[in-house]
C-alpha cells in the first residue's frame, strides 16, 4: 500500500500529486512543493511551529490506496 497526498485535498486547484510508503516520505515531498508552489497560498510557513502545523495538515490530507 501507499500513501498519497494531492494539492486537491487541500482544496488547492493544483494538479500535484506524491505517493510514496511511507507517510514521512509524503509530507517531506509535499512540503517541498508547497514552499516552491505555493509560496502565496501558505506565506507564513517560516518558524518550526508554522512548519509542524503545515506538516499536520499536509497528513491529514494523506490517504492510503492501492500500490
Amino acid at each position: 500500500m501507499l500513501i498519497q497526498f494531492t494539492c486537491k485535498d487541500m482544496g488547492l486547484a493544483c494538479s500535484f500529486m506524491v505517493k510514496a510508503e511511507t507517510l514521512e516520505e509524503v509530507t517531506r515531498k509535499a512540503m517541498e512543493h508547497v514552499r516552491q508552489n505555493h509560496a502565496n497560498d501558505f506565506n507564513n510557513v517560516v518558524t518550526p511551529v508554522e512548519v509542524e502545523r503545515m506538516e499536520r495538515a499536509l497528513s491529514r490530507s494523506t490517504r492510503v490506496v492501492a500500490g
